[in-house]
């Protein structure tokens, strides 16, 4: 009988012994590398969802831009000229736009009255700084066109950033041939078609490969009158 109860008591002990010390640092040591690995892979996910959001971001601003510069030029030369009789022309000559005003590769300037408040604006779209280094500055500004006959500046007020290229204007003729910038005088009035094109570089890091993304963006725009 009291070898039965020996032997119970035994068995009950190892049931009750539970994990050793080595047994317990094996487990705390799996869990560390599991937890490592998971927070590695969601700081991973949030950087690209970051530089994602950035390429968005970058995308969504630059069309806009080009958006509003290819309604302005939409407008260039309205009103022309000839909507007035010669008189009321050479009275007023800030009543009427001249369409485009100088075109190189990387800038444009041309009037227009581009919101229909029946106001000649005088419109530049220039990158800044002209030929580099870049990531450069694209902007728009624009006044009134008799504000700027009587020396008034532009304010700039839309811009895009991190613009790699600096040859950002093309423009065409009516026969579709390209036009060597900067255009001369002869060429404006005969110039249907601005072309517009930017390289931006993404401000954050792609975590695929370490490098910088590139997005490429291109629009034309006829020139109406």
């Amino acid at each position: 009988m009291s070898n039965s109860r020996e032997k119970y008591s035994n068995n009950f002990k190892s049931a009750q012994r539970g994990f050793s010390l080595l047994e317990l640092m094996l487990v705390v040591v799996i869990l560390t590398v599991i937890v490592a690995i998971v927070v590695r892979g969601a700081i991973q996910l949030q950087r690209k969802a970051s530089t994602e959001t950035a390429k968005v971001d970058l995308t969504q601003e630059a069309r806009q831009f080009m958006d509003q510069v290819v309604k302005d030029l939409h407008h260039t030369g309205f009103p022309n000229v000839r909507m007035f009789d010669a008189a009321t022309s050479a009275a007023n000559p800030n009543s009427y736009a001249v369409g485009l005003v100088s075109v190189t590769s990387n800038s444009i300037q041309f009037e227009g009255d581009v919101d229909g408040s029946g106001t000649v604006s005088e419109i530049f779209v220039q990158l800044n700084p002209p030929a580099g280094p870049c990531p450069c500055t694209l902007r728009r500004g624009s006044l009134s066109k008799a504000v700027y006959a009587g020396g008034g500046v532009p304010l700039y007020f839309t811009e895009v950033d991190n613009v790699m290229n600096t040859n950002i204007f093309t423009a065409y003729f009516f026969d579709g041939t390209s036009v060597v910038l900067p255009a001369s005088a002869a060429d404006l009035p005969n110039i249907k078609t601005i072309g517009l094109t930017v390289n931006l570089r993404s401000t954050l890091l792609d975590q695929t490969d370490r490098s910088y993304s590139n997005i490429t963006m291109a629009t034309e725009a006829k020139i109406n009158n």
